[in-house]
């Protein structure tokens, strides 16, 4: 059978030349009279470096050479050392060379099975001399990688406000390495950072660093970051940034959604009870500043409002949390005070003015009310119930308040030296001051009365006595007046 087919006709080619393609090749620096027709041997390479020609050497002979010197050194042990120190001398400048040097020695640092590079050259590492306010850097981070200070990689991050990953892209360093602690080498980092800030003059921008840090973190790694932050950063230090508590709050606190509060460790928790009772310390005493600084007060009351900050503050780190209430003359005044959340209007019922502050005491719900005649502080044994009323209800009045049943012995006065018997009655019902508290302040800017857990602070004289007694009189009509 035969077959027959029609002839196939191609359209005329133009004569197009790659045009782009020549303009790239155009661009691409060559390293020197480097292009060899004949592929050299180990020794050939090796005789440039020793005479100081590093002009012969391409890049690929580079490589091929980094690849093959742990072979050449078992048998050139006298001369592996001075050929080390010629090549990294050579890398001072030639950035090619530099970063395959660097880069390998990373390597082989974390993954030191696979031979990634001549002992010759790891030993002679320290010879390099660095020129260029970069390679300075880079030689700091390097020496830091090798000798495991991942603290002090921390306080260059700290310094640079950069994540570690960040910098190894910079100074293009190997870095996605998983480390022996079960961590990747930038986590491992990351959790020294708050070990790190917490040797600095701490101020917001390490704060939101370290938060941004830590936020972005999870499970184990998060976990000790979390541990060290709240184990090296004073809670009063720290309580001094309310969005770092707050993001403590819900992701640690006993309370908050999703916690992970079982999972600290005993340490953790006493020390987060401690920064979220700072948090709320800074708030009563940041109310108490703006009422003394905006209101016109009468001097009896505006030092009535500071001794009660200065009593609160031996109980700084105990606060579980506080609620603010304010009458309406006083809201129009202060304003909103900045970051104070927990703050409500409290319902006008026809009473003198007064601010108040709720208080828990894990047991224990305290009201204290600021001014005024019926200046006092109520302790109430914690219920559901009357915890549901003070923190969460915003239906709120002096009278409502002033009319929850209450033992006589826990309604307390602000009259003469009244610090005295306040202590002791908190300290009756196991509400003590700040852990290792040695001086309990009743004056502000002065140290303080001698402090025993077991016995308070020494006892008044007769004259102090007597002078309470007649003052206590006249406070005890007054209260009984207001409850009526």
């Amino acid at each position: 059978m035969a077959f027959s087919t029609n002839n196939l006709i191609l359209p005329t080619l133009n004569n197009v030349e790659p045009k782009e393609l020549i303009k790239v090749a155009q661009t691409i620096k060559s390293r020197g009279n480097n292009i060899q027709k004949k592929s050299r041997t180990l020794e050939e390479i090796i005789k440039d470096i020793e005479k100081n020609h590093p002009e012969n050497i391409n890049s690929i002979e580079w490589i091929y050479l980094l690849f093959n010197l742990t072979k050449w050194e078992k048998n050139n042990q006298k001369k592996s050392t001075l050929i080390a120190q010629k090549i990294w001398k050579l890398a001072q400048r030639d950035n090619f060379l530099k970063l395959k040097l660097f880069w390998r020695l990373i390597l082989n640092h974390f993954e030191p099975n696979q031979k990634y590079f001549a002992s010759s050259l790891v030993n002679s590492f320290i010879t390099f001399t660095p020129e260029s306010d970069r390679d300075k850097n880079t030689f700091k981070i390097v020496k830091l990688l090798l000798s495991y200070s991942y603290e002090e990689l921390g306080l260059l991050c700290c310094q640079l406000l950069k994540q570690p990953e960040e910098i190894f892209q910079k100074y293009n360093l190997p870095y996605k390495f998983n480390l022996e602690n079960n961590l990747t080498l930038v986590e491992t980092i990351k959790v020294k950072i708050p070990l790190t800030i917490s040797k600095l003059n701490i101020d917001k921008k390490y704060i939101n660093y370290l938060l941004c840090t830590t936020s972005n973190l999870s499970g184990k790694s998060q976990l000790i970051a979390v541990e060290n932050l709240l184990l090296n950063i004073p809670p009063m230090v720290g309580g001094s940034y309310p969005k770092l508590v707050t993001w403590l709050k819900t992701h640690y606190s006993l309370t908050g959604t999703h916690s992970q509060w079982h999972q600290l460790s005993v340490r953790a928790k006493n020390a987060l009870k401690q920064w979220i009772g700072a948090l709320n310390y800074k708030d009563f005493e940041k109310l108490i500043n703006v009422m003394t600084d905006k209101l016109s007060l009468p001097d009896w009351e505006t030092k009535q409002l500071i001794s009660r900050k200065v009593f609160w503050s031996n109980y700084s780190d105990r606060f579980d949390r506080i609620r603010i209430l304010l009458p309406i003359s006083t809201l129009d005044i202060v304003g909103n005070v900045e970051n104070i959340e927990e703050m409500i209007t409290l319902k006008d019922d026809g009473s003198e003015a007064t601010e108040v502050c709720i208080f828990d005491f894990n047991e224990w719900l305290i009201v204290e009310f600021f001014r005024g005649k019926g200046s006092e502080t109520r302790i109430f044994a914690k219920t559901s119930e009357l915890e549901d009323l003070l923190f969460n209800s915003n239906d709120i009045s002096l009278k409502k308040l002033r009319s929850l049943s209450i033992s006589k012995d826990n309604v307390h006065d602000h009259v003469f030296c009244w610090q005295n018997d306040c202590e002791r009655l908190l300290r009756s019902k196991l509400i003590y001051p700040n852990a290792n508290t040695i001086f309990f302040k009743v004056v502000e800017d002065k140290k303080g009365f001698p402090y025993s857990f077991e016995t308070g602070m020494p006892p008044l004289n007769g004259k102090k006595i007597t002078e309470r007694k007649r003052k206590l009189s006249r406070w005890k009509q007054d209260i009984q007046d207001l409850e009526e």
